[in-house]
This record gives structure tokens, C-alpha cells and sequence, in this order.
């Protein structure tokens, strides 16, 4: 299909008061899009004030709020009307016990195909970017393995107890996987059979930056762990392996390259992961930038285990190694240094009233 400008009408935002789905709210407004976001409660402010307050700013597009239910069907075919590309970025989330692993999955899928029926009857889009994750990636590797589009996080299941529908109800991270992945092929042969459109989609890794709303903070996110840290608390996630980290803004970004873009068609996903080694970390490196970006804060740690694991084997196991080089070879997408992005999360977070950092 032919690639999308600000010209060819609105374009919708499912999810769009999340982390990711507001960046992409925020890219696509810098272009001069008419957007419509769409978010589950129009009458909470910590989901909403944020989206509203980006008309106020300096961005020549236009936002407009719509009430939509990933799990009505239906529940899209008003915010979805004329628009010319839909950025599908709502997905049911188990941060802090929100959603159990069954609804995680079944809410992924019912969700998606809720919204491709709606893209269906509209008949005007063009492009549908899905955000997937890195998970639909991620599979057993040895450790230095490189990670690119070409790998599923079914590859070298065959004899995996820990890959099975089975544990659907069990595993929530093995729920969300399994969901993203199935989620993608629903997405590319609903498009190929449709015609009208293509199905692209985003697997972002370890999503870092700065954070629009409080909203933004889940616990056992990413972003909650940094924020421990500030407070001087013990990092107890991914201590023992690397953190592969990619701006949220970048995230947003390309995405609004990609229904610009004239080689995306429909099966493409491209992998947002870190630019380079410089975002492929481990927590001692962390503390370290941490440290450095905050000197009046006592930056917590990982935890004592990884000095044995050190000297045992000289690192923490190095993966995943991944990076987002086709996003930045085919959309000219320009990344965020590791420091400013972990400092812009850092900072948000204490501006927003979500961390009480730990001042020396």
C-alpha cells in the first residue's frame, strides 16, 4: 500500500494514554497528524490531562479524545472512521497483578481482532502498526547470540516444557510471548486477505525514557525498577543478564516513519532494541550512569550474588544482544544516547512525584 502522510486524513492510537502509545501520540503530532487517541476512561485525568495538554503545545497536529474498549467489538468503528493508519499500541498488561496470565492472552488476541474488524469496516486505512515486543523475538540462545526480525520466540521450542498452551494460565510471561506472537500473524494474514491495507509491526526491547504521565510507572516495569534504584533500593530484575535498552521517543518515532515509508509492506517488523553495545548494559553499569546523571543521589544496586557471578565468569550473561539497525538503515530513524534516556526517565519520574530519590 502506498505510504501514509498527514494529508490523507486522521490516524487512531489504540492505547494511547500508555508509555508507548502517548510517544507515538507525540511523534505523530510533530508531523502534523490529526490523531485520534483513544483511551478506556475519559474521566481520569492521569490518562487524559497529558494527551490534552499536547494541543497546547507547540506541534502543528491535532489531537482528538475517543472512548474505545479493546474487548467490545465494535468499540472502534467511530475513533477508526476516515482514518488513513492505525497504531494498535493497547494490549492488556499484567504490571502489578492488573491482569491475570488468561487475560493477558485472550485480551491480546480478542483485542486485536477487534480492532482489525473495525479497520475492516472503515475501509479507509492504509497502514496498521502493531506493537509487538521483543518477546515475540526472544528465544533460547547461548549467551552472545545475536538477535534480529528473522527470529520468533518459537524457534527452538520443539522440547520446551516452558513453551506450551498449556501453562497459559499459569505463565503470564509466557501468556504475553505467546500472545505477541500470535498476535502478528493475525495482524499480516488479516491484512494480505483484506487487501487494503498492511500490517507492520514494532518489537521493542527494554523501553526506557521520559514518562508524560504518572500512569507511566506499573509495578515491575522497567521504568519502576530504575526508579527503585533512585531510592537507593536493591535492583532485583534482569541483575544477572544485560539490560538492552531503546528510548521510548524512539519507539514513537518510528512508527510514525513507518506508515511514511515506502519499502514498509505488509510482514515487516522491525526490532527497537539498543543502537549499540553502549545500550546493552548490565545493572553495575546502570548504578554507574545512574550515579554519574544523579551525583547527589545514593544509587541502589544489584545485588550481592553478581560479584560471585563476575568472578566466576567474568560477566553477567551477555544477552540479549540485539539492535535496532534495520529500523535505523530503512527509516532513518536516529536514536537517543543511553544517557539521555536514562536520565530523562529518571527525572520525569522525580518531577512526577513517583520517586523520593535517596539523597546523599
Amino acid at each position: 500500500m502506498p505510504a501514509v502522510t498527514s494529508s490523507d486524513g486522521p490516524v487512531a492510537v489504540t492505547g494511547a494514554s500508555g508509555y508507548v502509545g502517548s510517544h507515538v501520540v507525540v511523534a505523530l503530532m510533530k508531523r502534523g497528524y490529526t490523531v485520534h487517541a483513544c483511551v478506556t476512561d475519559l474521566n481520569n485525568p492521569d490518562k487524559t490531562k497529558h494527551l490534552l495538554a499536547l494541543n497546547g503545545d507547540d506541534y502543528s497536529g491535532h489531537l482528538e479524545l475517543f472512548f474505545a474498549n479493546l474487548l467490545k467489538e465494535g468499540s472502534y468503528d467511530i475513533p477508526l472512521s476516515d482514518c488513513s493508519a492505525v497504531f494498535h499500541a493497547g494490549t492488556p498488561m499484567g504490571y502489578g497483578g492488573a491482569n491475570n496470565p488468561r487475560q493477558i492472552y485472550d485480551g491480546a488476541l480478542n483485542g486485536t481482532n477487534n480492532v482489525l474488524n473495525s479497520v475492516k469496516k472503515v475501509g479507509t486505512v492504509k497502514r496498521f502498526i502493531y506493537t509487538s515486543s521483543f518477546s515475540a523475538i526472544h528465544h533460547p540462545m547461548k549467551s552472545g547470540y545475536i538477535f534480529t526480525e528473522k527470529d520468533w520466540a518459537t524457534d527452538n521450542r520443539e522440547s520446551d516444557p516452558n513453551w506450551s498452551s498449556s501453562r497459559i494460565d499459569q505463565d503470564g510471561e509466557m501468556a504475553y510471548s505467546m500472545a505477541k506472537v500470535e498476535c502478528e500473524h493475525i495482524a499480516y494474514h488479516f491484512a494480505e486477505k483484506d487487501g487494503r491495507f498492511d500490517a507492520i509491526s514494532v518489537c521493542p526491547l527494554t523501553v526506557l525514557g521520559p514518562l508524560l504521565s504518572r500512569v507511566h510507572e506499573r509495578v515491575n516495569s522497567w521504568q519502576w525498577w530504575l526508579g527503585r534504584m533512585l531510592v537507593g533500593k536493591t535492583c532485583e530484575r534482569q541483575w544477572n543478564a544485560l539490560w538492552n535498552i531503546v528510548d521510548v521517543r524512539d519507539v514513537g518515532e518510528s512508527q510514525a516513519l513507518m506508515i511514511e515509508s515506502d519499502i514498509c509492506k505488509n510482514g515487516v517488523r522491525y526490532q527497537l532494541s539498543a543502537a549499540n553495545e553502549s545500550g546493552e548494559i548490565d545493572v553495575l553499569q546502570l548504578q554507574a550512569h545512574l550515579q554519574e546523571l544523579f551525583p547527589q543521589i545514593n544509587v541502589g544496586g544489584p545485588p550481592e550474588e553478581i560479584n560471585q557471578i563476575i568472578k566466576k565468569y567474568g560477566a553477567v550473561y551477555q544477552a540479549p544482544i540485539a539492535r535496532c539497525d534495520r529500523a535505523r538503515e530503512e527509516l532513518g530513524l536516529k536514536t537517543h544516547a543511553i544517557k539521555d534516556t536514562l536520565y530523562e526517565t529518571g527525572q520525569t519520574m522525580i518531577d512526577l512525584g513517583l520517586v523520593k530519590p535517596a539523597l546523599k
